[in-house]
């Protein structure tokens, strides 16, 4: 792994250099032509290709880098084809692990020889890698324990990292000839990857929602184990359960799969409206279910964010606005809350007010919703693209990033359920919701 300043440093220049030079051919190729069949073809091969040198430069380098390809791995539909999108799905999966030494290492360092004598039978293979830390199995006191342990030098890299990775990224939108800001983007970015890193932190949410969620049958979160956790190392129980995919390729009922999207549609309401904490993490890896019980294992809760009263009340009512399906309001709810720069043209309003109306469409109709219809999945995607494509100045809304983060990855995610659900009374429980203090 990656661990100096210089050498992440150089790599990702190296990367940087990688895809100005893969923009230089295609505008090259497309100067050199006059069929705009062949320029289009000429895009997409730039862009698989950048896609391809980003993929393989923020796997090596994890922490920062590789949460940020993420990030543009879950949503970049308006900036790449699809052929690069899959390149860059391959980030979504699990990181290759570091060497047992490594992570040796940083158990001694944090917790001593006797904590790390506590932990019999760890194993050296990862149960479970990802860009910060990976995962290991063991056994504590008799418990079956999972350890999380942080790589080594990802926090002091974040800012370095960050600073080139908004670099580059400022660049592609250059090319494209707009002037959107992303600085506070990478801000909000900074700030929970920092977050992130804390594994006290991630401790002490742990234990939060465990008290939460102690008398709902329908969750099972691991508990903490405090003498054996540290800022880089967390120790939990570890808790069985089939990882969600694994899940759905046996073939569960629908009133099963039914029952999981209902459960955590329940959960973003009352973490968002009743307790303003909410695990902001929408991976896939995050959800074990157990076939028997239909309980489901909530894991990793570093991405936690907590939201005061002000800005859930400020939510709730631009919901309210949503609803409404009036250009007018859509419009100035957007300008209200940043999701929409003054700046833009009249077209892009009015785009984005049409965009306003499809989101909450499937809440506003009585009625059961199926997530995997074909028809609003393509309206959806191509309302969006048209917006994206429009805009000229507006970054996207930091408060918001995570949050909308959370709930496109459920809606994915339940898509991938294949469920078909009545979201009429989520509408009901998110617009009329009473917020009550933080938990």
């Amino acid at each position: 792994m990656k661990s100096t300043s210089w050498s992440r440093s150089k790599e990702l220049l190296s990367l940087a250099a990688g895809v100005a030079g893969q923009e230089l051919k295609r505008s090259v190729r497309a100067r050199l032509t006059s069929s705009l069949e062949k320029v289009a073809s000429s895009d997409v091969a730039a862009r698989v290709a950048q896609a391809h040198l980003i993929a393989d430069s923020l796997g090596r380098l994890k922490g920062a880098f590789m949460k940020a390809g993420q990030l543009l791995s879950i949503d970049a539909s308006d900036i790449l084809p699809p052929e690069a999108q899959q390149i860059l799905a391959q980030l979504q999966g699990q990181a290759e692990p570091v060497e047992f030494e490594v992570v040796r290492q940083v158990i001694v360092d944090d917790l001593g020889e006797e904590g790390l004598a506590v932990l019999v039978g760890l194993e050296e293979i990862a149960a479970a890698a990802a860009s910060i830390g990976q995962v290991h199995r063991a056994t504590a006191h008799g418990i079956p324990v999972a350890v999380k342990v942080q790589y080594p030098g990802i926090a002091e890299s974040i800012d370095s990292d960050l600073a080139l990775v908004e670099k580059l990224a400022q660049g592609w939108l250059t090319v494209g000839r707009r002037h959107i800001d992303l600085h506070g983007t990478f801000e909000e970015l900074r700030t929970i990857l920092h977050l992130e890193a804390d594994y006290e932190r991630e401790r002490g949410y742990l234990e939060t929602f465990g008290e939460l969620l102690a008398g709902d049958a329908r969750f099972v979160v691991p508990q903490s184990m405090p003498r054996l956790s540290s800022k880089r190392v967390l120790t939990m129980t570890w808790e069985e359960g089939v990882p969600l995919g694994a899940w759905l390729e046996t073939g569960p009922p629908r009133e099963a799969r039914d029952a999981v999207a209902t459960a955590l549609l329940d959960l973003f309401c009352k973490e968002l409206f009743a307790w303003g904490l909410v695990q902001t993490d929408p991976n896939f890896g995050n959800f074990l279910i157990r076939p028997n019980t239909g309980e489901i294992v909530l894991l990793d809760f570093g991405a936690t964010l907590t939201y005061d009263m002000a800005f859930r009340h400020s939510y709730r009512e631009m919901l309210r606005a949503m609803g409404s399906g009036d250009d007018r309001i859509l419009i100035e709810v957007g300008l209200a809350h940043d999701l929409l720069d003054p700046r833009e043209s009249d077209a892009s309003r009015a785009i984005f007010a049409e965009m306003m109306r499809l989101a909450v469409e499937p809440f506003v109709k009585r009625g059961a919703f199926a997530f995997s219809d074909a028809d609003y999945t393509s309206r959806t995607r191509e309302v969006g693209t048209r917006f994206v494509q429009s805009l000229r100045f507006s970054a996207p809304p930091r408060r918001l990033i995570f949050l909308h983060r959370k709930l496109g990855g459920l809606f994915a995610l339940f898509k991938r359920l294949d469920v078909t659900i009545d979201l009429s009374a989520t509408w009901d429980k998110m617009t009329g919701a009473i917020i009550t203090s933080s938990a």
